[in-house]
């Protein structure tokens, strides 16, 4: 009984590990693929969230995924000292000042100096002057696309992205 269970064990761990692998190869090929904020816009939100990440990490942060800021797993801690926040609006979609401020009191609430909000949209005049103001930095659509692209050829970081 003692052996079913540990074969039972070790078959359903070698599934999640070959799960977790052909999604990573997914989010790379995925990755490879972009050419503009459209080919960003059509992703599902996980894939869109597991992009960012992967650009981030490639792009040299060490990313961890936090509940501390963000609405339904869109924040991270980067480096252990900036919160980002990760939305994905339309592309012509404005973002308002108040994700800003939701942001930096998440920021101020956990002592974290910095802040990032990635959208595929843009930012109005306030949120950028409010960012400024709150060490966040504002990347829109086109940054992200810059960002995204810069990262293509380079070396994927085989880590999930839960």
């Amino acid at each position: 009984m003692l052996i079913i269970f540990l074969m039972l064990l070790i078959t359903f761990k070698t599934c999640f590990i070959i799960k977790d692998q052909l999604y990573k190869r997914k989010i790379n090929e995925l990755l490879k693929d972009i050419n503009s904020k459209e080919d960003l816009l059509f992703l599902n939100f996980k894939d869109y969230m597991s992009i960012i990440i992967e650009v981030l990490k490639r792009s040299g942060y060490k990313v961890k995924q936090t509940a501390a800021c963000g609405i339904d797993g869109s924040g991270l801690k980067l480096n252990d000292i900036q919160y980002t926040e990760i939305w994905k609006h339309g592309l012509q979609q404005i973002v308002d000042v108040e994700l800003a401020m939701n942001l930096a009191k998440c920021m101020r609430i956990n002592s974290i100096y910095r802040g990032m909000l990635i959208t595929l949209g843009d930012f109005k005049l306030s949120t950028r002057v409010y960012c400024h103001q709150n060490v966040i930095e504002c990347i829109n659509g086109d940054q992200l696309l810059s960002m995204c692209k810069a990262v293509q050829g380079a070396k994927a970081v085989l880590e999930p992205a839960k």
